[in-house]
């Protein structure tokens, strides 16, 4: 196997790797919104609890949603060729560190 062949198998490796990174970081999102949207709801109709959870509960809840995705971006958002965090955006091109090809 060349030099050629073995770095664009190892590039394919890295996008793959970070393709999982940003699935991740969309499912933590998109629990962040599903918590945190109840509480959007009550505040705009002027209501207390949505199904039979109180309003202060899903503030909480969407606190919580808010931490996972923040714990994620912090801790886990990073590039897997230098394991540095990679710069912002879900569709990263390359790593503003080590400037491999992310996608």
């Amino acid at each position: 196997m060349g030099k050629k062949s073995r770095q664009n198998s190892n590039n394919e490796k890295i996008k793959k790797e970070f393709a999982k990174v940003i699935k991740n970081a969309q499912i933590t999102a998109f629990l962040f919104f599903l918590l945190l949207t109840p509480t959007i709801v009550l505040t705009i109709k002027e209501q207390s609890e949505l199904f039979g959870v109180t309003k202060d509960i899903w503030f909480n809840a969407s606190i919580a949603g808010f931490i996972i995705y923040i714990g994620y971006m912090f801790f886990l958002w990073k590039c897997p060729n230098c394991g540095k965090y990679p710069g912002r955006g879900w569709f990263r091109k390359e790593c503003d560190n080590c400037g491999c090809e992310l996608s």
